[in-house]
């Protein structure tokens, strides 16, 4: 079969269509090869396999139109006469042939990329890269951007990035003219939050020179993670300063608590052993037979010595309940104690100091000689409560000197005290357990 028969029977069309499509991957061929490096020879091939094929389209295409209108004039008789009794096989074969070829070479093309370092690769890395890099000639006219900055430059300025001044400013950052006036190339940073505020770019400027021409390089950078850990250091660290600056206040009131403690333990120390020394001394000038005389001694001195504070420093701890029932013996009052007595902590310093007080009083103002204690636990409190003997009280009790101190002390642990008079002198001292655990 003849390619004038052929254009009888559908294969025309297909020929016509095959010659066209392979006509145009040849020219996307040719485009593809001239940015590779050694592509003269590939070219050159790929060129000229373009133009016979398209030589071939045009006569194939003058047979299809001579056979729909054989009256109207032909451009190359002879030619087109020639190649339209030569076997359609020929033509088929050329295509195939173009094909063959044409796959070849996007094989070898591919093949190539994938095993050099090209401009186009470089430019596809470049797209791909998840900071944004651009370069603006000294107008700022933008003649490279990648994909990411087009997109930050939607995000920030909503429009394609064809000019870097918008961007520069938003952070201020200078134009190659403003950095060249101020004295040469500088490095500008800043940040820009996009409108939406779900972005966070750090954006990077500076100078770069190329072939005698100055170019400004501008590279963005999605540091929203790292914002939002800054943001939230900086709100812990408030906070830290709150909680610091609370301490500080705490540490001094602290520091005058301490103080006023000490000053109230020395004072109803002293208060105590005065009275102590006092009470003691009268009652052995009042029944001297009832009293050791060479113990009395002894431990007069020590007292004064405490007082004094001329005796060396006893690190033996000693119990301060058993303390006060010692000292009230020694000044003729006897301590009986009744129901569980703490065996240590709070309550039972308190006790031991209310002991050392009720005694004194007894002793100086009622003339008594007997102390009872009395203690009760109902499970969320302790109460104590100390009743002596002796000459009621003409009136009512004022709250001087080691009472003002006992209540200063049970006060402070969160507890209460409570004085009477009738029918006889009675102290009642309440501590909440949860107060002195």
């Amino acid at each position: 079969m003849t390619i004038w028969e052929a254009m009888t029977t559908p294969l025309r069309e297909i020929l016509l269509t095959g010659l066209m499509v392979l006509i145009l991957l040849l020219g996307y061929l040719c485009m593809s090869i001239l940015p590779l490096r050694r592509r003269g020879k590939a070219v050159a091939v790929t060129a000229a396999v373009t133009l016979a094929d398209m030589v071939l389209f045009y006569l194939l295409l003058d047979c299809v139109f001579h056979y729909r209108e054989p009256e109207k004039p032909r451009t190359w008789p002879a030619p087109v006469d020639a190649f339209g009794n030569l076997p359609v096989a020929l033509l088929i074969a050329a295509e195939v042939l173009t094909a063959a070829y044409l796959a070849w070479a996007i094989h070898k093309m591919i093949r190539f990329r994938s095993e050099n370092l090209t401009p186009l690769a470089v430019k596809e890395t470049i797209d791909l890269l998840p900071a944004g890099v651009a370069l603006a000639s000294e107008d700022g006219r933008v003649v490279f951007s990648n994909l990411t900055m087009n997109k930050v430059s939607r995000a920030l300025t909503g429009r394609v990035l064809t000019d870097i001044k918008p961007l520069l400013a938003l952070g201020g950052a200078e134009t190659p003219e403003e950095a060249e006036e101020d004295g040469g190339a500088q490095s500008n940073i800043f940040r820009v939050t996009t409108p939406d505020g779900s972005r966070v770019w750090q954006f990077v400027s500076d100078t770069i020179a190329e072939e005698n021409k100055t170019y400004l390089r501008l590279v963005a950078t999605d540091i929203s993670a790292q914002a939002e850990i800054n943001a939230v250091l900086r709100e812990k660290n408030d906070k830290l300063k709150e909680i610091n600056r609370r301490l500080d206040i705490f540490n001094r009131n602290a520091e005058r608590i301490i103080v006023s403690q000490e000053l109230l333990n020395a004072r109803m120390q002293v208060h105590n052993e005065t009275g102590h020394i006092l009470l003691a001394s009268r009652h052995y000038m009042e029944h001297p037979e009832a009293v050791n005389e060479a113990e009395f001694l002894h431990t007069l001195k020590l007292t004064n010595a405490h007082l004094l504070n001329e005796y060396e420093t006893d690190d033996t701890e000693r119990d301060a309940l058993s303390e006060a029932i010692e000292m009230a013996s020694e000044i003729g009052v006897k301590v009986k104690l009744n129901g569980m007595i703490p065996e240590d902590g709070v309550p039972r310093t308190i006790l031991a100091a209310a002991i050392s007080e009720c005694a004194t009083n007894i002793r100086k103002h009622a003339d008594g000689d007997l102390l009872t204690v009395d203690t009760q636990t109902d499970g969320e409190s302790v109460v104590f409560t100390l009743a002596g003997n002796g000459n009621p009280p003409a009136g009512p009790v004022t709250e001087t000197g080691g009472l003002a101190s006992l209540r200063t002390l049970t006060e402070q642990e969160g507890g209460t005290m409570e004085v009477t008079t009738t029918p006889g002198f009675t102290l009642t001292i309440r501590l909440e357990n949860g107060s002195h655990e």
